[in-house]
């Protein structure tokens, strides 16, 4: 077993002295020399197999030696940090004399790492705010349960009258910009419901009065914060044919259209059950607008001197985290940069003051823990890895990161961090209410649910 010894140094690095026993040694120059062996060519000898003097003579010692220190010092590292609670956060700086090591006589050397910085903490109690849960009223629950007649909405065809606004319409149009074409400008069948907001404002408002097979050119503005950047202020004309137009039929608000969507006998049980989940879901959102502003306190009025590496480090995380959002939209980050007209310099650049940002709550989250005296524990951690390779099933290289050091501490942190905000919360607000029934949370629809592009 290596014994080690730490020292401290400015600018939050420590200094691990290592000493590693002969026998220890020894063990490393034997592997060493049967990885060197299998892919050292000795003639009359298949690989691997020939004597160590004829390995070192076509070799060199000098190979033998530099492939035993990097083994030596590799595992002798791994070994130092379990008997310390240093957690690295960065590479370690190695000194060590190569010319010193030999079998059967102990091996020193130094790890110099860089490790988590001081906090000095400021307030994070006695808030200048508090938590505000907004009250849910009678218009809210009545526009729920209209989102959930909509769900429940048939169509019938229109015979007879001219479309108006909650219309079903299919439209066959084209569009040009001073008399050319443009990408996303035409299509041949597209259904919208007229005055959802779908299209460009001002365009939808042409369809009412218009009947089915009639056709209408008109012009439009683009807004200057449309998505689209090479069409923002762009003044449009569009010709548009109504090819279809239906009605929405809403099921009658009775007590069987409230057994349908809960589990509920009556549509006054439906509205007090929804006002319940409403009231939750409130909650819920304002508890955590509330940690967000906690955290920010507590953020502003602590101080700490963040190292370069742990800034360098936060924005790679986000650039991967930044890849992994755009793979799910099937773009790659160089086909995301070239719209953007970006740089990988410039995200950096970019990236670099929220990563420092990030990085900064993590430590002052990290303080306020060690200052409450908040941790977590082995079984939490185990419950938090069997979580993620359940949602995260044959993705071999996370359960190998989840079982690491590394894995495991990102894990402890993050479970510390979420109870450190859960006990400030809960010390300023108290606990959380009961939930409603999770059957009707689930039947309610999100706001995202309910508007389109």
């Amino acid at each position: 077993m290596v014994t080690v010894s730490t020292r401290p140094e400015p600018g939050s690095r420590v200094v691990l002295e290592i000493e590693v026993p002969p026998a220890e040694v020894d063990r490393h120059f034997a592997t060493a020399y049967t990885h060197l062996a299998a892919r050292t060519r000795v003639p009359g000898f298949r690989p691997g197999k020939a004597p160590r003097h004829l390995v070192e003579r076509y070799a060199g010692t000098a190979s033998l030696v530099a492939e035993a220190v990097d083994h030596l010092v590799s595992d002798s590292y791994d070994a130092a940090l379990d008997q310390t609670d240093i957690i690295p956060i960065d590479q370690p700086q190695v000194d060590i004399d190569s010319a010193a090591v030999s079998e059967g006589v102990p091996v020193r050397f130094t790890a110099t790492v860089s490790v988590r910085p001081e906090v000095k903490l400021g307030a994070y109690v006695d808030y200048p705010f508090s938590l505000e849960i907004p009250p849910v009223s009678d218009e809210d629950v009545e526009a729920v349960i209209t989102e959930l007649r909509d769900g429940q909405a048939t169509l019938r065809p229109v015979d007879g009258r001219p479309a108006r606004e909650g219309d079903v319409a299919a439209v066959k149009f084209a569009g040009t910009i001073e008399g050319e074409p443009f990408e996303g400008g035409s299509a041949d069948r597209l259904p919208l419901v007229i005055g959802e907001g779908r299209m460009v404002p001002g365009w939808e408002e042409q369809l009412v009065g218009m009947a089915i097979g009639e056709t209408k050119e008109f012009d439009v503005t683009f807004p200057d914060d449309y998505r689209v950047e090479r069409l923002r202020g762009q003044l449009a004309h569009f010709s548009v044919e109504l090819l279809d137009l239906r009605d929405r039929i809403l099921p009658e608000l009775d007590d069987e259209f409230a057994k349908s969507v809960g589990e509920v006998s009556t549509v006054d049980e439906l509205r007090a059950e929804i006002r319940e989940a409403l009231v939750t879901r409130a909650e819920a959102e304002a508890r955590h607008h509330f940690g967000d502003r906690i955290i920010d306190f507590a953020t502003a009025n602590a101080s700490v001197d963040i190292p370069e590496v742990m800034v360098a480090n936060e924005v790679e995380i986000m650039r991967d985290e930044l890849r992994s959002r755009l793979a799910q939209q099937r773009i790659g980050l160089d086909q995301y940069l070239a719209l953007a007209k970006q740089s990988p310099e410039e995200l950096a650049t970019e990236l670099r003051e929220p990563g420092s940002r990030r990085v900064k709550t993590l430590l002052v989250l990290s303080a306020i823990a060690e200052q409450e005296g908040i941790d977590a524990d082995d079984a939490e951690i185990d419950a938090e890895v069997a979580d993620q390779l359940a949602r995260y099933t044959n993705e071999p290289r996370l359960a190998e990161y989840l079982g690491s050091r590394r894995g495991r501490a990102y894990l402890r942190m993050t479970i510390r961090n979420r109870k450190v905000v859960d006990t400030l919360i809960e010390r300023a607000a108290g606990p959380p209410s009961a939930s409603a029934p999770a059957e009707l949370a689930e039947a309610i629809p999100t706001p995202a649910n309910t508007a389109s592009e």
